[in-house]
């Protein structure tokens, strides 16, 4: 029995096999003419890449920003937050500047015949500004 569109030569194969036999150099010069279009545009992809990179690092550092704040608050201190890309990253307090002046709640010195003094008075520390006295 005979059946017709087999080959006598190809009995005994699978389809497969009987495809790679017949397909084979086509393939092949197509697939090496791929590979090889792909290794010439190879650096020029590289080039692109490490421009599309470089870009996207600029635009992030960008967009990473720090911010300091600082409050000065009635005693004179100086409250300073840091904020890193919109996060509170360092909070706290400087003290303010002090001066000394006379301490008026301390009687003044006296020497032995009854002289004030002044010199020898006692002295406390202020602030050296102060916003309250300020805007009062």
């Amino acid at each position: 029995m005979k059946v017709t569109g087999i080959d006598e030569s190809m009995a005994g194969f699978t389809n497969l096999e009987k495809v790679k036999g017949q397909g084979s150099g086509a393939f092949k010069d197509m697939f090496t003419g791929l590979v090889q279009e792909r290794l010439d545009n190879l650096t020029e992809d590289l080039e692109k890449m490490n421009a599309k990179k470089q870009e996207i690092s600029q635009l992030k550092a960008q967009q990473e920003f720090t911010e300091v704040i600082r409050h000065v608050l009635p005693d004179g201190s100086i409250l300073v937050k840091e904020y890193v890309d919109g996060k509170l990253d360092t909070c706290y307090r400087k003290p303010p500047h002090l001066k000394d002046v006379p301490d008026e709640s301390q009687p003044v010195p006296k020497a032995a015949d009854g002289t004030e003094l002044s010199t020898q008075r006692k002295m406390k520390q202020v602030p050296a500004v102060r916003i309250l006295e300020d805007m009062v």
